[in-house]
């Protein structure tokens, strides 16, 4: 099934495009100035006629910079307010017939208006108003026709500097709103690479120093380490290459992780030694239609939960609770550590900083607010609420 081809109108044209219909233009109005040009003067010009040949050259000479106002629009507009100024100040186009040549002026303001600087544009418009006035009120002595003739010349000009500020305008909010979901691109991608690193990485440096301390007396449970070193490198670096693939937007080597994925991530925390309650609550979260985005925040705050449960607390237990209820998910990570925060390095207690605003981000995302820190009785505690349309 091929493409619709998009309406004429809809499409943006070439300049080629634009160029041609101003010739199509042009050929009017040298059409519609050539029929002024024609009529017999009247009044204070009456008893004065040019040839037939005369008429026309009058109307070509009018029309055609028509066909160039987008090339050179100043020299353009005045080229016509010359020549309207000669041709209804001569005579040659009665002052009543005046209109048509106006209809030239008008086109040749209108591009002025759209395409030259204010402070260019202005004194042309300012200096066709003046002809036109001092022009069509020598020959009209008409006061309401030369005013009204005037206002229409100039509201060409406005009209054009009116398209040029809201192409602008628009061309400004584009730009805006490309950098905005730029930097928040950014800033998602940030945060799914720092979850995905961090947590792998502590759950890799808690076996690895299990493996060196239990090498010489539990080999088995050195291999056994190695083993799990080995898994979640492996998961880790397909995690990662996901990730960039949507900067490269390449396809994912894997689905985005779900809330039933945390049985996987809840085992790779007791592999470090740590007793993971997993609250059986949180079957009525993995049943729920939760959507992918909430899910994966979900996902993402237990995650760097756990992981700073591992690395910073010194805690032997640990309970995760989730419980989905009508539009609202909730997110509980507690602990019986004592030690979060102490005796880490400064890089690490940065990194830590940075996991708790990844996590604050991802609960704002959806209208909640990250409650983390010491409890009454002793450890820590994570706690969120996101919530979603239903």
């Amino acid at each position: 099934m091929t493409a619709a081809t998009p309406s004429l109108l809809l499409r943006r044209l070439s300049r080629g495009q634009l160029i041609a219909i101003d010739g199509l233009l042009a050929a009017a109005t040298v059409l519609v100035c050539w029929y002024a040009a024609t009529e017999t003067p009247i009044g204070p010009q009456a008893g004065w006629s040019e040839p037939g040949w005369a008429s026309f050259l009058v109307g070509l000479a009018v029309g055609l910079p028509v066909a160039v106002r987008r090339l050179w629009p100043v020299a353009a507009a005045a080229a016509v307010l010359g020549l309207v100024a000669l041709a209804v100040g001569s005579g040659a186009v009665p002052f009543y017939a005046g209109p048509a040549p106006v209809v030239a002026l008008g086109l040749v303001l209108y591009s002025v208006g759209l395409q030259v600087r204010r402070r260019h544009s202005v004194p042309v418009v300012l200096a066709a108003a003046v002809v036109v006035a001092a022009v069509f009120g020598a020959t009209s002595r008409d006061v309401m026709g030369t005013a009204l003739i005037t206002w229409v010349a100039a509201a060409c000009w406005a009209t054009g500097r009116v398209v040029r500020e809201r192409r602008a305008h628009a061309a400004a909010r584009a730009e805006q709103a490309t950098v905005l979901a730029v930097e928040q691109e950014r800033l998602r991608i940030a945060r799914e690479l720092h979850d995905i690193v961090a947590h792998s990485m502590s759950m890799i440096a808690v076996k690895a120093t299990i493996a060196d301390h239990v090498g010489d007396e539990h080999p088995h449970e050195m291999r056994e380490a190695l083993r799990v070193i080995a898994a979640t490198s492996r998961e880790t670096l397909g995690e990662i290459r996901r990730a960039l693939g949507v900067v490269r937007a390449e396809a994912a080597m894997k689905p985005m992780p779900r809330l039933a994925d945390l049985d996987d991530l809840v085992e790779a925390a007791r592999s470090t030694g740590l007793t993971v309650d997993f609250d059986s609550r949180a079957e009525t979260a993995r049943s729920a239609d939760l959507p992918d985005d909430v899910a994966l925040s979900v996902y993402r705050v237990v995650q760097e939960a756990l992981t700073n449960v591992v690395r910073h607390s010194g805690a032997t237990r640990c309970q995760v609770e989730i419980v989905a209820g009508d539009g609202h998910v909730g997110v509980r990570v507690t602990d019986d550590g004592s030690r979060h925060g102490e005796g880490e390095s400064a890089a690490s207690r940065s990194a830590a900083g940075h996991g708790l605003a990844g996590m604050r981000e991802r609960a704002a995302q959806f209208g909640g607010e990250l409650n983390a820190g010491p409890r009454p009785d002793g450890g820590w505690v994570v706690a969120t609420t996101m919530r979603y349309a239903a």
